[in-house]
């Protein structure tokens, strides 16, 4: 994250709290798809799947990301 970041604000980690917000958004919009709980795996062993298209995926982190990032990207 630091090599991508802009500001001074950017270079601030996220709390557990915070990320755990995040994943429940991605989640929520089934951008994320989560593996269901299996007997005796903990959960942060789960699997993720990112439930998008490569090309939107790029298109969005080039837009909001700015030259760095579609640099970054190589597009």
């Amino acid at each position: 994250m630091n090599a991508l970041a802009q500001d001074l604000d950017s270079q601030r980690r996220l709390s557990l709290t915070e990320l755990l917000h995040v994943l429940d958004s991605l989640t929520a919009t089934r951008a994320l798809l989560i593996e269901d709980a299996r007997k005796g795996v903990p959960d942060g062993e789960r699997k993720v799947m990112l439930n998008l298209e490569e090309a939107e995926v790029l298109r969005v982190l080039g837009d909001t990301g700015g030259p760095k990032w579609r640099s970054f990207l190589g597009i």
